[in-house]
């Protein structure tokens, strides 16, 4: 009796933990990203591997998720460089001569100390395993394959930026997590924010 009393007063915080994890990996599911001070003219697109970036951007800030296993906050993606642009660097700003076939690029505030330019595709298919070793999020090599089953899209018409995307494997995961079946066994793995650079407004 007393083992069934504890049974039921432990109950509650199970259910807490279970639900916790169902909403952490519906959060897995999605990726976005919004800069409302954004500038330039570029587009997008990511349709699982096959992945390619037109024109380019840069902003101070944005609000979202950098990849889809961090918590919504600040981003670190504040600019992004497509084709013909990608194409150019080594000529026109003295990059690897690699960047020749690099057909997407993104990385955080120009004015960062810590600055990064990652390729994220190349001659349009996406760098999920980081051949540029740019890369400034640690994903395992689980992630980098689930990476590899997501859809995105952004847009960047002059004064502002947003992208979007969606994980089949992640929604996966998240409807076999119902029924106890962790099949990424990240249930119980903290989600973790970025810590992105934020210029000072004078």
């Amino acid at each position: 009796m007393r083992l069934l009393a504890l049974a039921v007063l432990l109950l509650p915080f199970g259910s807490c933990r279970y639900l916790d994890a169902r909403l952490t990996d519906l959060g897995d599911c999605f990726i976005y990203r919004w800069q409302s001070d954004a500038f330039g003219v570029g587009a997008d697109v990511k349709v699982g591997p096959v992945a390619a970036v037109v024109g380019g951007w840069y902003s101070d800030y944005g609000y979202g998720k950098d990849t889809w296993w961090q918590t919504p906050g600040y981003v670190m993606t504040n600019h992004g460089t497509g084709i013909p642009f990608t194409t150019l660097g080594p000529i026109g700003y003295r990059q690897d001569f690699s960047r020749l076939f690099a057909t997407g690029t993104s990385g955080n505030h120009v004015a960062d100390p810590k600055g990064y330019d990652d390729v994220t595709s190349w001659l349009l298919l996406s760098d999920v395993f980081d051949l540029d070793d740019q890369g400034p999020f640690a994903l395992t090599p689980a992630q980098r394959v689930v990476d590899m089953f997501g859809v995105e899209v952004g847009v960047a018409p002059v004064f502002w930026q947003a992208h979007v995307g969606f994980n089949v494997a992640e929604f996966a995961d998240f409807l076999l997590g119902w029924f106890l079946i962790d099949i990424f066994y990240d249930d119980a793995v903290k989600r973790p924010p970025t810590v992105p650079f934020v210029p000072e407004r004078g």
